[in-house]
């Protein structure tokens, strides 16, 4: 695809800054002004989640006051891995920061713990259930994506908008069905105990843990080939690779979180579901890798992937996090799915006059939402992979991209890049004329995201510097 960037597209997105080239040779300002970002970010994050872990998605947009269990629990595994990557660098500068960050990881699995200890009976009834069974696939039988503070569905009025999400209860397709919701609660809790150990524990907080892991591992195998709603609310007749990829990292957490407790599981059967004959890793790879790469969705007991959209960005969360040594989808299909997201950073104009190319990449081909314009969230995500990759100039511009748009009067990232109207989906839907016409301005996972990505690459930095004072000397 021919690929043209004016030079008025090239200064607004980062192609060509005085700045960047007066501070590449000065690493001190360069390391300051990431650590100047990373304090401000957790400050952030950590400022807008309630003394109990109630993680408020976003503070201006009405349907993400409530509280998203994907969101949440992405947000706690950033702050521990920010937390636990200073404390490992013993960077002093860093230290409040990171105590700050640690705590109010913390606060948030005690919390998600404490909803799913109060789900244990319905978990557990739903792992007797069947597949084909009706009942098995009605919401009121799983977690919800999204809660009220006290866990429950809600029912409620914000800002003069009715939210009822109690209504979805009897749903077997509700869009609020979404099966990475235990999964990441274990990944987030496993990424804690992997960065301040087991004994950082609370014991109330071991409590739930111990009592409730092998039911979630049940739960998370009899689960995972039920269709639900994929990463974005979406498709909730649909079988998703993201969900499945969950599944599979919801399940290796859980075997972490074993061991580290020293909780009695069955390992031979969690091993057995990940990498046995029919087990996630055949079921995903079987399924829904086509031509070399990992697919968006499928239909349930469909004769085939979809074509189209071929491939979702909820790949980069998969690849960032869950999948880093690609054990679930091997090399070559992650660098061929790679390359078929490229295709996602690329914008064009209505009329088809203009084309750009975008640090930050659209969920998917075709995206409405808001006119379809790119994600932070994502960008971010992929400078993370960037970084576990080695590429870290593509990192260093990414994260600059994302700087940019960081207000002067305090931190705080939008869900979506700002974009001409020239370069957006005309087809919006109807819900977003509610809202102005616009996604949330400060959706606190986009400032996570960041977060785990600028860390990162402040470590990187801070390593390489180290390694060049060692061959100096």
């Amino acid at each position: 695809m021919e690929k043209g960037v004016s030079l008025q597209d090239q200064q607004r997105f980062g192609e060509a800054d005085s700045n960047d080239l007066q501070n590449k040779y000065n690493p001190d300002k360069i390391i300051s002004d990431k650590k100047r970002n990373i304090k401000a970010a957790i400050d952030h994050i950590c400022d807008s989640i309630t003394a109990d872990g109630y993680v408020r998605a976003a503070t201006d947009y009405t349907w993400y006051k409530l509280m998203w269990f994907r969101d949440s629990s992405l947000i706690s595994s950033a702050l521990s891995q920010a937390a636990a990557t200073f404390l490992k660098l013993d960077d002093k500068d860093m230290l409040a920061d990171s105590f700050k960050a640690r705590d109010t990881a913390l606060k948030i699995i005690y919390k998600e713990w404490g909803i799913l200890d109060t789900s244990k009976p319905k978990l557990a009834s739903t792992v007797s259930m069947k597949l084909q069974d009706f009942e098995f696939k009605k919401l009121k039988n799983h977690i919800p994506a999204r809660i009220t503070s006290d866990g429950s569905l809600a029912d409620m009025v914000l800002e003069d908008k009715r939210i009822n999400d109690v209504a979805e209860a009897e749903n077997p397709n509700s869009w609020l069905k979404q099966f990475d919701s235990v999964p990441l609660v274990l990944y987030a809790t496993s990424e804690f105990i992997k960065g301040f150990g087991a004994e950082a524990l609370p014991n109330g907080l071991r409590e739930k843990i111990e009592a409730n892991l092998a039911i979630l591992s049940d739960y998370i195998i009899n689960v995972y080939k039920c269709p639900c709603a994929d990463a974005w609310e979406q498709n909730p007749h649909m079988l998703h690779s993201y969900s499945v990829g969950t599944a599979y990292g919801g399940l290796l957490s859980a075997l972490k979180i074993s061991e580290a407790l020293g909780i009695k599981l069955d390992s031979e059967k969690i091993n057995t579901e990940l990498y046995g004959k029919n087990g996630i890793a055949s079921f995903i790879n079987e399924f829904f890798v086509k031509d070399g790469v990992l697919r968006k969705y499928r239909h349930e007991f469909g004769a085939d992937v979809e074509e189209y959209p071929k491939v979702d960005a909820s790949a980069y969360i998969l690849f960032a996090l869950i999948d880093k040594n690609h054990d679930l989808i091997d090399i070559k299909t992650y660098m061929r799915t790679m390359e078929a997201l490229r295709e996602n950073h690329i914008f064009k104009s209505t009329d088809g006059t203009k084309v750009y190319e975008s640090a930050m990449p659209k969920r998917y081909d075709g995206d409405r939402y808001f006119g379809g314009a790119g994600w932070i969230l994502l960008a971010a995500l992929e400078a993370s992979i960037s970084i576990n990759e080695g590429d870290t100039n593509r990192a260093k511009y990414v994260l600059g991209e994302i700087e940019k748009l960081v207000p002067k009067d305090g931190f705080r990232l939008p869900e979506q890049e700002p974009i001409d109207e020239v370069f957006l989906n005309p087809e919006r839907e109807s819900e977003n004329d509610s809202n102005g016409k616009k996604p949330a301005m400060d959706l606190i996972w986009s400032s996570a995201e960041y977060l785990r990505a600028a860390t990162a690459e402040l470590a990187y930095m801070q390593r390489s510097g180290q390694e060049s004072s060692m061959l100096r000397g």
